[in-house]
C-alpha cells in the first residue's frame, strides 16, 4: 500500500520498539517477572502503538484503502489494548 503511493515501505523495527523490548528483557532479569509486570509493560507498548495511530488518523492525510486499513487497524489495536488490561487487572 505504501509503495503504491510513491512511498518507501519500512522494512525494520522502530528503535523504541526495540529499546522497549530490551526493557522487558532486563526487568524480568530482576525479578520483574510477575504476570502483573510483564502485562503492565505490554499495556505500555501498546499505549504508544495506539497513540501512534490515533495520531495519524487525526491528522487526515490518507485516504481510500490507506485510511480503512489504518482504521481498521487502530480499532483491532484499541480490543487487543483493552485485552491486555483486563488481564493486567485480573493478575493484581
Amino acid at each position: 500500500m505504501v509503495a503504491d503511493n510513491a512511498g518507501e515501505p519500512e522494512t525494520g523495527n522502530s528503535v523504541s520498539g526495540s529499546l522497549h523490548r530490551i526493557w522487558i528483557d532486563v526487568k524480568s532479569l530482576f525479578g520483574g517477572s510477575d504476570r502483573e509486570s510483564i502485562l503492565s509493560e505490554a499495556e505500555r507498548g501498546e499505549d504508544i502503538i495506539k497513540n501512534a495511530y490515533h495520531s495519524v488518523i487525526e491528522q487526515n492525510r490518507l485516504g481510500g484503502v490507506a485510511k480503512e486499513t489504518v482504521v481498521l487497524q487502530s480499532a483491532l489495536l484499541d480490543k487487543s489494548h483493552d485485552k491486555i488490561k483486563e488481564l493486567r487487572n485480573l493478575a493484581r
